[in-house]
């Protein structure tokens, strides 16, 4: 196969099937109709010679082959939205980019709203596409273009990253407001250690910083229940006896009560990153602006 013959229009169609896992889904993305979609696929597998994509129920899976060509794929129509919209001329009010940012569950729910906002108000025309990438992948997923920036711990290591301070909460224990100890004021180690908690965590196993410092203590706490994410937890609280750490910021948008924790905790903290070659990309700079005003960051 040469690319001579290929045309170049379908690889942002294979990204946008790539992304969502369904064609309907894709068509919305790229403005088209679902036969559209449909008949560029089509094309790009007989050219291939290789199905790209396995229905599985309603979502459709990525071969290997298309697994290994998402990367560069990403990296050259990143390449090519930077030479139609050149960098001297990059005006947010009228730019059409797709933001990516790698962030997780605390990040969405904490900066998105008031990051939304602000686009709405800057740049109208821009999207944004959050993505929850694992943290050993995220220096090459920002190297080769697929995530513009990403909001993480101070964990990311690597040398070709860059990095701005974002934001600092301390963690609060909260229950649910029919909890026993809903109309309590302030909770002892002892009760704290009695109760049955919920942890939220991306990693299958491992414990969070309450765990670290409680195992210098020389103490553990009983884990009921390990989700995935914050909402899922919140909602939980609200129908069990079940107890949760989380950060204080969160706590405020859900219906539960507060204790101060009744051990010494590090604050839990977020950096901005991103890749060294996008410091000083016009379009790069701005999304870094944009996010440290939404987390209030002068």
């Amino acid at each position: 196969m040469s690319l001579k013959s290929l045309d170049l229009n379908l690889f942002q169609t294979f990204e946008a099937i790539y992304d969502r896992g369904n064609l309907t889904q894709a068509a919305q993305i790229l403005n088209i109709t679902q036969p559209a979609v449909s008949n560029a696929l089509h094309r790009l597998r007989e050219n291939l010679d290789d199905p790209l994509f396995i229905h599985a129920g309603r979502k459709m899976n990525p071969t290997p082959m298309a697994q290994k060509m998402i990367g560069p794929v990403r990296q050259a129509l990143r390449l090519l939205e930077t030479s139609i919209e050149p960098e001297d001329k990059f005006n947010p009010a009228t730019s059409e980019r797709t933001l990516r940012l790698g962030i997780g569950d605390i990040g969405e729910t904490i900066l998105l709203p008031p990051l939304v906002d602000l686009l709405q108000k800057e740049a109208p025309m821009m999207k944004i596409q959050a993505l929850q990438v694992p943290r050993r992948s995220m220096p090459k997923k920002l190297a080769l273009g697929e995530v513009d920036v990403a909001i993480d711990i101070p964990q990311l290591t690597s040398s070709e990253l860059m990095y701005s301070d974002l934001m600092s909460d301390r963690q609060v224990c909260v229950v649910g407001l029919k909890h026993p100890l809903a109309k309590t004021k302030s909770l002892s180690l002892e009760k704290y250690l009695a109760m049955s908690h919920i942890l939220v965590s991306s990693r299958a196993r491992g414990g969070g910083i309450v765990d670290i410092e409680l195992g210098r203590l020389g103490s553990t706490r009983k884990i009921a229940i390990r989700l995935q994410h914050y909402q899922a937890a919140f909602h939980m609280l609200q129908s069990t006896d079940f107890s949760l750490t989380a950060p204080l910021q969160l706590t405020r948008m859900y219906p539960c009560h507060a204790f101060e924790l009744p051990l010494t905790v590090p604050n839990l903290e977020f950096r901005l990153y991103w890749h060294r070659s996008s410091d000083q990309v016009r379009s790069n700079q701005w999304l870094r602006q944009q996010i440290l005003s939404a987390a209030g960051v002068s």
